[in-house]
């Protein structure tokens, strides 16, 4: 989880644009769809069990160290890589973030066709097609001939898809911890410029322009698409729809409120202000 609030934990804007909030409100309806639709199954399909079952709080706060010391060190390693080999770290960050998204999707598409009934070959063939689309782009990626628009399309996709699964399978209580540790994390590292001191300005720069969405003017990162989409999706699957929506609104007035910052700063975080107003819906339903 640090490694995401690392790379993607930026707003890079020179002008108030209003295309800079449509990529955030495309990730977040991606999550809450996906939310809502496993909220739906839950509730109407007594044949199913919760994703998450209150019994197993032990095996999920094992999972959740795991994910976490897996992502230190996945994060060590990779700025050791980076520091010697910038071109073929980035694509693999990229190509892994992407490849996840796709992964995400797949299970969500297993969801839906076991709700709906298609226990047929069909979903092998759906399968397959999402597997090797997933693939392709990776490969593209990695060779480094995928443009930027598709780029930018996968991100938003992916960002919502993996935020979505994230925010249905862990319980409210660890998804406000780690939203709140990710925004202390990315508030220290940028005024600290950790970062920039581990792999240069210009290594960070490149990074940062790499892992965005982004056009001429402004860039989120992918980070925040993420830990957007987790909140929201947790929200709505624990507490409805309208929950859900309630934290999508208060996501973008934090976004706005961090944009109308940035023009000022030129750099700022995009995930303290934001998550803290997206968590009010789901730390008012859990705790009153």
């Amino acid at each position: 989880m640090i490694e995401i609030d690392v790379f993607g934990s930026r707003f890079v804007a020179k002008r108030n644009r209003v295309y800079f909030f449509i990529p955030i409100l495309l990730t977040i309806l991606i999550s809450l769809i996906f939310g809502s639709f496993t909220l739906s199954i839950q509730t109407y399909d007594n044949s199913l069990k919760p994703i998450f079952d209150p019994v197993n709080d032990f095996f999920v706060t094992l999972n959740i160290f795991i994910i976490v010391l897996v992502s230190i060190t996945s994060l060590f390693i990779f700025f050791l890589f980076f520091k010697k080999r910038q071109e073929i770290a980035m694509r693999i960050l990229i190509a892994v973030f992407i490849l996840s998204g796709i992964l995400s999707t797949l299970l969500f598409t297993k969801l839906i066709f076991t709700y709906l009934g298609f226990e047929s070959p069909l979903i092998l063939i759906v399968v397959a097609i999402i597997t090797y689309i997933g693939a392709y782009f990776a490969y593209l990626v990695i060779v480094d001939v995928l443009s930027n628009r598709v780029k930018n399309i996968l991100f938003v996709v992916c960002s919502g898809a993996l935020g979505a699964f994230v925010g249905v399978v862990l319980p409210s209580l660890p998804i406000m911890g780690i939203s709140l540790f990710l925004s202390f994390a990315d508030l220290f590292l940028i005024n600290r410029k950790t970062v920039e001191k581990i792999v240069g300005e210009v290594a960070y720069e490149r990074l940062i322009t790499e892992i965005t969405f982004s056009n001429m003017e402004w860039g989120i990162g992918i980070g925040d698409l993420t830990t957007y989409s987790i909140v929201v999706a947790n929200t709505s699957v624990n507490f409805g729809i309208i929950a859900g929506f309630f934290s999508l609104f208060m996501i973008l007035i934090g976004s706005f409120l961090s944009y109308v910052i940035t023009l000022r700063q030129g750099r700022f975080p995009g995930l303290p202000i934001t998550m803290v107003l997206g968590l009010i819906p789901l730390i008012i339903l859990s705790f009153f």
